[in-house]
């Protein structure tokens, strides 16, 4: 029976910590879905715009939904190897839509066409505007043909880690016992095996630990660490809940 609950306890842990635990960018994530940044996309990044490769009998969606921006305009400079397709209205030069606005693209993989005024390629360049809640962006995507099976079917764009504001509150952060739970969170995560000390993630962890230490404000060693909010909720629950026998 002991065993039976140990194993319990582990498999909730798990469970929880992959729920709470928010991919790096650009990391594939479950369900076949890629988590690509503002900054990224926006190309205002050392890392390149993202690529799509489509492949024959495979599509691939771009959602905007987690980032809550609506698709008001949309450019495929090479459209004789592609086709797309929205699932709203486009709401551009004016003309008021009739139905809820775009926030999903999806590109598919057609026979080439020949287009005399258009020069033979397999590949070509994407433009989308889409305005949300912090004004309108434009976002870039390289498009090319694949002959491969892709490894995801849907890039999801995603707001910076940098962009939640210093005010931002964490939950039960208040004193210097924070600092200790998340410790002791941490490593109840790696003797449970669900983190290893040679991973990115920990060591991404370990920085924030020492800037806090140095008297850094936790919101802003979270966000120059790359680590998510909720994730740091979670071990500070999981440090503080092992104090309660």
């Amino acid at each position: 029976m002991k065993i039976f609950l140990r194993n319990l306890t582990i498999i909730s842990t798990t469970v929880a910590f992959t729920i709470f635990w928010q991919p790096v960018k650009g990391e594939t994530i479950g369900n076949r879905v890629k988590s690509v940044s503002v900054n990224v996309a926006t190309g205002n990044s050392s890392q390149s715009i993202p690529k799509i490769e489509l492949s024959p009998g495979y599509g691939m969606n771009i959602s905007f939904i987690r980032n809550g921006e609506i698709v008001e305009k949309v450019w495929l400079d090479n459209p004789t190897f592609a086709s797309l397709d929205v699932d709203g209205c486009l709401s551009t030069e004016g003309r008021e839509c009739d139905k809820e606005g775009a926030t999903v693209i999806h590109l598919r993989r057609i026979n080439p066409l020949k287009v005399p005024q258009l020069h033979n390629s397999n590949t070509s360049l994407l433009t989308v505007i889409a305005k949300g809640k912090a004004g309108r962006k434009l976002y870039l995507f390289q498009v090319d043909m694949s002959d491969k099976k892709p490894n995801y079917h849907t890039i999801e764009i995603t707001p910076d880690i940098n962009t939640f504001p210093e005010t931002t509150d964490f939950y039960n952060i208040k004193n210097s016992n924070t600092l200790q739970s998340l410790s002791r969170g941490l490593k109840i995560i790696n003797n449970q095996g669900l983190i290893s000390s040679e991973s990115r993630l920990w060591s991404r962890i370990r920085t924030l630990l020492i800037k806090r230490r140095m008297g850094e404000s936790i919101n802003s060693a979270a966000r120059k660490s790359g680590i998510s909010m909720r994730l740091i909720n979670r071990l500070i629950e999981l440090g503080s809940s092992s104090l309660v026998k």
